[in-house]
């Protein structure tokens, strides 16, 4: 009887910690680190610091759920990139542009998809390019992108012909590219309009912020699929399991749209985003 009672509480014993062992692993041992730049309403710096934003907004949202908390440290884009894909500094990348590159180092989780466009400012007599090739061919047009962007591997395709041009000026943040178009200094850009719109607005009326800026798809540049990188050096394969069902879960809710309802006009994401 002694040796089965010592038995029994010894099945006891490992069926308890059998059962609360899900609600250990359900907690993290530290804050997951998501760096981030301003990036229009998608990603906002306040002047006292906070992030907020929509997928900061987004990422908080599942904390009780998770058990973890998300850190955001403010960072410049490029720093952003590099914390991510090189140093293993951090253990998410969002918003994030898929490409065939970064698949090779981190796993994607697609959110949703977004339609990188021809952006001009001002009146011109010519039409503008319809095509990527139509783009190439007009050789005294200059353009201007934010350093580390990427709307997929036809775009870097595309990107790389027009650095051969020599006709590539490369700058920091939203609001120099904004200027430069603003200025005359150069002639395109190619982005979604959901971000330009974001970066345009500095207080002044909506329609005055975007007055003077057309926009024109460009047939061989398919919708960007945007959506979140996960870590497999930093992060554990349950921590990856449990961080995608969630965002699934909240893009099935329709979660992601509430959000970007927030601080998109419903007649900007319908132009630019299509929901997965």
């Amino acid at each position: 009887m002694p040796m089965r009672r010592g038995f029994l509480r010894g099945l006891g014993s490992t069926l308890l910690g059998m059962a609360f062992a899900p609600a250990a692993q359900a907690r993290c041992e530290r804050a997951l680190v998501v760096p981030v730049a301003p990036t229009g309403f998608n990603v906002q710096v306040l002047p006292d610091g906070q992030v907020r934003g929509v997928y900061p907004d987004l990422l908080r949202s599942l904390e009780p759920a998770l058990g973890c908390s998300f850190s955001f440290p403010v960072v410049p884009r490029p720093r952003q990139s590099l914390m991510f894909f090189e140093t293993g500094e951090a253990d998410l990348f969002l918003p994030a542009s898929r490409t065939a590159e970064r698949d090779l180092k981190a796993e994607f989780l697609p959110m949703l998809r977004l339609t990188p466009t021809l952006i001009t400012f001002g009146a011109s007599t010519e039409a503008p390019p319809t095509s990527v090739e139509a783009l190439v061919a007009r050789k005294d047009w200059r353009a201007v992108v934010v350093r580390s962007y990427t709307w997929g591997s036809e775009y870097e395709r595309l990107l790389r012909r027009l650095e051969e041009q020599r006709r590539v000026d490369v700058v920091a943040d939203l609001k120099t590219l904004g200027q430069m178009l603003r200025a005359g200094r150069v002639q395109f850009t190619i982005l979604p309009p959901t971000l330009l719109h974001s970066a345009l607005q500095d207080g002044s009326s909506e329609a005055r912020a975007t007055q003077g800026f057309h926009f024109q798809l460009l047939s061989g540049l398919p919708p960007s699929e945007v959506g979140a990188y996960l870590s497999t050096s930093t992060l554990g394969a349950e921590t990856r399991r449990r961080l995608r069902r969630l965002i699934e879960q909240a893009l099935g809710e329709g979660r992601l749209q509430q959000i970007m309802g927030r601080y998109y006009p419903a007649e900007v994401l319908k132009a630019d985003v299509q929901w997965l």
